[in-house]
């Protein structure tokens, strides 16, 4: 058993059922929040470690309220996609959950959550020791508006896109394109972040956004059991050889689809899955795992 499985062994209990609710929710609390008193938030909610030393302990947790409405393109804007975005990662936080357990999803987040604490820290205390504390507040202050909340959500997608790669979305609701690729252009635009920040010399943004792929490497590697992968010439010449078989008759399927009756023999990249909510064995291909009908007796 690995790390992960002894922490889960004993502690699995303590875990949220269905974060990502809790996580939408305090986000669409700080914008309706953020729409009646625009202030209310960097005064009381804002990660502002200076008030979190004298004192404020709930910034720790109320940061997550980070308000997206009104912030770059009006409130209308904002507003649509923000929702779309909720509906987005709500479906992708679920589907985590379901693949990884309730502990080890909840793990995730948390420690996601920890590492921009811990970042956000570091720097205030570089730059308040730099400055020799003349001015700790109001750098405390200038560091909580940065929305630190977003360098968080985008690790939960490249996770899924990592477990689900042929899952498609449709891109402006008309592209489909599947999640792997969504994937790819995700790691190239934070690779021009990263970039940019090191130039324009902006640290802190650089230092969130390698903490969080920090945190979703360890994490991933964490799950893996590298001793029991094999050499990769041997694995690919052993699924030949099982496809082969399958064509000839000679070796039946071990998957298939309830909904759309296709095995690994008709769709190789296909990953097949059982669904917990559905009773009996019930195992769907990963284009129907989460848009079939749950099966109840």
């Amino acid at each position: 058993m690995n790390f992960l499985g002894r922490l889960e062994r004993r502690f699995g209990h303590l875990g949220i059922p269905r974060l990502i609710q809790y996580v939408i929710g305090l986000s669409i609390l700080g914008n309706v929040i953020n729409i009646i008193n625009p202030y209310f938030y960097a005064s009381y909610l804002s990660l502002d470690i200076y008030k979190v030393l004298h004192g404020q302990i709930w910034r720790l947790v109320t940061f997550l309220m980070d308000p997206s409405v009104g912030r770059d393109s009006g409130l209308l804007v904002d507003a649509v996609w923000f929702v779309i975005w909720a509906v987005m990662y709500y479906n992708i936080g679920l589907a985590l959950e379901r693949i990884w357990g309730t502990f080890r999803f909840n793990l995730f987040y948390f420690s996601g959550i920890f590492i921009i604490i811990i970042f956000t820290a570091a720097y205030y205390f570089i730059l308040d020791r730099q400055l020799g504390g003349v001015a700790s507040q109001e750098i405390s202050t200038m560091i909580s508006i940065i929305p630190t909340v977003d360098y968080i959500n985008p690790s939960l997608f490249l996770a899924f896109a990592l477990m689900n790669p042929d899952v498609e979305f449709l891109v402006y609701f008309i592209i489909p394109v599947k999640a792997k690729w969504l994937g790819f252009v995700y790691l190239l635009l934070t690779g021009y972040e990263v970039v940019s920040g090191i130039i324009n010399k902006d640290y802190f943004s650089v230092a969130l956004i390698l903490g969080c792929l920090l945190n979703f490497a360890i994490f991933f590697f964490a799950t893996r059991n590298l001793k029991k992968i094999p050499n990769s010439y041997r694995n690919k010449k052993r699924k030949i050889v099982y496809r082969r078989k399958v064509r000839e008759g000679t070796e039946g399927p071990r998957h298939r689809c309830a909904i759309c009756g296709r095995t690994e023999a008709d769709a190789p990249n296909l990953e097949f899955r059982y669904c917990s909510k559905c009773e009996g064995n019930y195992e769907y291909c990963s284009d129907h795992l989460f848009t079939h009908e749950h099966v109840h007796k």
